[in-house]
């Protein structure tokens, strides 16, 4: 019976679908842990840079203070020394000096303090996006090699299978198949169960279910029933026909 053939393609339709989904989720799969890899490289990278920026920043704070504490001591003698004023020039032109190291100083204290949070903050991108990464591929069924080289082999045979029962199906129900399959991704038949559609759980009327129930072997494209409600392929198990 045409509908029968319809159910079993059906089948075979998904069965392939779900082989395909599994191959790709298994690439997903390989391709999240490589990102996950190259993420924790990139971490490893940053850290170091951290760490050298602490160190940079322990020198410069080291050379601050000891550039400090000669403006100071020169500031002291400055005030409280009688000097010449050949002395007191050169101390003032030392003091100058040491003014300007000390500035150029504190420069390179705030661009390392900078650089260093553009360095935490990428940091902390980074271990976010690494935590994205594993949380997508904790949620994908994970598969062995063997299962999927066996699935992977399927796949041509399955195809074919379908190809060829789709070309011997009368043209009109096939392409009503077709489109209904790229409606309802790959699944345009839906089981009639206690006289209700199993897709959009809708009571059928009772003239459909007649029709369900007394549909002959020698039916054609136009003798298939569609759900009044989503429109999908109405198919009664063999046990349930009259």
């Amino acid at each position: 019976m045409l509908i029968d053939k319809l159910w079993e393609l059906q089948e075979l339709q998904l069965d392939y679908r779900q082989k395909q989904r599994l191959l790709e989720e298994s690439d997903l799969s390989s391709s999240l842990t490589t990102k996950i890899a190259e993420t924790h490289d990139r971490l490893t990278t940053l850290q170091s840079q951290l760490e050298d920026f602490k160190a940079q920043e322990a020198k410069i704070g080291e050379k601050l203070d000891e550039l400090s504490a000669k403006v100071h001591e020169a500031g002291a003698k400055l005030g409280k020394e009688e000097m010449s004023e050949d002395k007191v020039q050169k101390l003032e032109e030392k003091m100058k000096k040491l003014t300007l190291e000390k500035e150029k100083v504190e420069e390179a204290q705030s661009r390392n303090f900078h650089d260093r949070q553009d360095i935490e903050d990428q940091i902390r991108a980074a271990e976010m996006l690494a935590e994205k990464l594993r949380k997508e591929l904790a949620a994908i069924p994970q598969s062995d090699d063997v299962s999927r080289a066996a699935v992977k082999k399927s796949l041509p045979a399955l195809e074919k299978d379908i190809r060829s029962r789709k070309d011997k199906l009368p043209l009109k129900a096939k392409l009503i198949f077709e489109n209904l399959s790229e409606k309802f991704s790959g699944a345009p038949v839906a089981r009639v169960t206690s006289s209700t559609c199993e897709y959009c759980h809708v009571r059928l009327p009772q003239k459909t279910l007649v029709s369900l129930h007394n549909v002959g072997s020698d039916e054609g494209a136009e003798d298939l029933i569609r759900c009044e409600i989503c429109g999908k392929i109405l198919y009664a198990p063999t046990k349930d026909r009259e």
